[in-house]
């Protein structure tokens, strides 16, 4: 669902239309409905947007001087409402809002503490004058928040807050650094200075008559330990993997589901796992003639589903800018992508799908294949904290600015990307000094980071046309995974162990990742890859990659890069060096190197200011 907002006041005053404005900020789609609720005194405005398959699961709630919003869901709502009735209180409806309220009034922040979901909640008690914000565990809903001037305002996206025109909109160096780093961003930094992005697995309280906010973190990610065989550990991944499969397919309400479906690992295991009762569509999106496009076609066979193959021709690349410019406007600019999924947003509700599950976060079971972070040779002779520092520094930052001259950023930021990096870093690993050993700490460093800020948003663009689950973020399964030894998890092992469990038939489909079938010896794999690479080169059908990003930045999306990044405007907002822009651009087309990330992370901002920075705000 698209989202909740909110604006509480030290001392009361007018809260429409600003709380309007947020709320028509918030809906991007006709299928999506706001609501509003403003207390009695004027303290606190509460909303939200909502799809409209949405009624009755999530919105606004009102109960004796106490409002409430919530958005998403609670996987154990059942026994958190239970314990509730054991304890004497009555809980009339089967909103979850309600659930909340009656919770919070008994336990405060403590009944969150059992919660396992996705969602975002707010919660205003009207006697105490104090405004409760809480996310999940692994901050699946965005809220972003701005505190000043007497008042707190937060959002699921920042395009709602900057309806405020009394929001500062400068800049922040340590996010552009970050940003232009990584990809993607860390711990609780945004684009801009005044803005904050809640944590995850925390609560944000606002004191409205003293104006004091506090957090605290109430469910930070965590490993357990564990002594049991090497098989055990391997049978209790299966069953902890198939019951979050379950538990995310278990309510017919919430159906017909849909699977994105490549043909690697992830989205695999999950179809293997789906129970055969349940009406499940399967999608795989990539060029005509890609590997991904062929196996997930004989997956879809195999498990008698009905797949849909959508196709990226010619016909994408004349709207790749208007798709990215609709990214842009639903991630705040927030999130790294060429925007090739905004092609098939529309196609899931055409295709009746109601939730939609996503393979998100099957790295953890194998870190070999987790972008930036994926492990290789050097990082398994880790074992000291300066090694592994190094290490991430390196492997994190070299896809964005690994090939670039120094400096990237302009004088007047006053910062270097390669310096935010670093103490990005540094303040990333102080909390995970405990978990040993140091190689560890990347799956950690993943799961906190990287799932935290580049996954949400791309969960949050689908999020507004289906409901979304991500059965590898089930939160026992995800303890599991961080308590298991790093050699369990380099590579297919754990998948491989599911598959041959609950179908051990999808073990012998090509594996897109590596050419061959997962089930195929050393050799067999390593011809397969090379047969992979070769053939790819050659435009051999089968053999297609699903995008050709760097590719088409020297022809098809060239114009774009001289409308955008080689813009005067562009360059003369000061942010970054000029002649090293135009250098990435050059050295690009020509070959000489791969800048793609780079050019999009440029491009991708630079639509961001026109959405953002340059909007006029609806009110004070």
């Amino acid at each position: 669902m698209p989202g909740i907002c909110g604006i509480a006041r030290h001392t009361p005053g007018p809260i429409q239309p600003l709380l309007g404005a947020m709320c028509h900020r918030l809906t991007h789609y006709p299928w999506q409905r706001a609501s509003e609720q403003i207390s009695s005194d004027g303290t606190v405005g509460l909303g939200a947007v909502l799809l409209d398959q949405a009624a009755g699961k999530a919105g606004l709630s009102s109960d004796h001087g106490t409002l409430c919003v919530f958005e998403g869901e609670v996987y154990d709502a059942a026994d958190a409402r239970a314990t509730l009735v054991r304890q004497g209180l009555r809980v009339e409806d089967d909103r979850m809002a309600t659930l909340l309220v009656r919770g919070v009034w008994l336990e405060g922040r403590r009944f969150f503490e059992r919660m396992h979901g996705s969602f975002a909640v707010a919660v205003w008690d009207g006697e105490k004058k104090r405004l409760t914000l809480v996310n999940d565990r692994f901050g699946l809903r965005p809220v972003y928040y701005v505190h000043a001037h007497g008042r707190l305002t937060f959002a699921s996206e920042i395009g709602a807050l900057l309806q405020d025109a009394t929001i500062d909109r400068a800049i922040s160096p340590t996010g552009l650094g970050q940003f232009m780093a990584f990809g993607h961003f860390f711990g609780d930094a945004t684009f801009f200075d005044a803005v904050r992005l809640l944590p995850a697995g925390s609560v944000l309280e606002y004191d409205a008559a003293e104006d004091r906010l506090s957090i605290t973190q109430y469910a930070p990610v965590q490993d357990e330990a564990s002594d049991v065989s090497h098989l055990e550990m391997l049978d209790l991944v299966a069953d902890r993997f198939v019951h979050a499969v379950q538990r995310s397919t278990d309510d017919n309400t919430t159906g017909p589901y849909g699977l994105s479906l490549s043909g690697g690992l992830d989205a695999r295991t999950i179809l293997a796992a789906v129970p055969s009762h349940v009406s499940l569509t399967t999608v795989s999106l990539g060029m005509p003639g890609s590997m991904d496009h062929d196996a997930a076609a004989v997956l879809s066979a195999i498990a008698g589903r009905r797949h849909h193959q959508h196709m990226l021709d010619q016909a994408f690349l004349t709207t790749f800018e208007e798709n990215l410019r609709q990214m842009v406007r639903l991630t705040d600019g927030h999130y790294l992508d060429q925007g090739i999924v905004m092609t098939t947003l529309p196609l899931y509700r055409e295709l009746g799908i109601k939730t939609l599950l996503r393979g998100h976060a099957g790295e953890l079971c194998h870190m070999r294949k987790a972008y930036a972070y994926s492990l290789d040779a050097e990082s398994e002779q880790i074992r000291s904290d300066a090694a592994l520092r190094t290490w991430l520094l390196g492997h994190l930052t070299d896809y964005m600015i690994g090939s670039v001259d120094l400096p990237v950023l302009s004088p007047r930021m006053g910062t270097d990307v390669r310096d935010v990096a670093a103490a990005a870093v540094d303040a990333a690993l102080a909390p995970l000094q405990s978990v040993q050993p140091p190689l560890q700490r990347v799956w950690h460093l993943f799961v906190r980071e990287r799932l935290r800020r580049e996954t949400v948003a791309s969960l949050h663009m689908f999020q507004n046309f289906v409901e979304v689950r991500v059965p590898y973020l089930d939160g026992p399964l995800v303890d599991l995974l961080l308590s298991l030894p790093p050699e369990m998890k380099l590579d297919a092992t754990l998948q491989s162990h599911i598959l041959q469990r609950v179908r051990p038939e999808f073990l012998h489909v090509t594996n897109a990742n590596t050419g061959a079938p997962m089930n195929a010896g050393p050799w067999r794999s390593k011809l397969g890859h090379l047969r992979m690479k070769v053939f790819a080169k050659m435009g051999v059908p089968g053999y297609q990659p699903y995008e050709r990003l760097g590719l088409w930045l020297t022809r098809e999306l060239k114009p774009l890069l001289q409308s955008t990044i080689l813009s005067e405007r562009f360059l003369d907002r000061g942010l970054f060096d000029a002649d090293r822009v135009r250098q990435a651009v050059a050295q690009h087309e020509s070959r000489e190197r791969n800048h793609t990330f780079l050019l999009m992370g440029m491009l991708i901002l630079e639509l961001a200011h026109q959405e953002l920075f340059e909007m006029a705000p609806a009110s004070t």
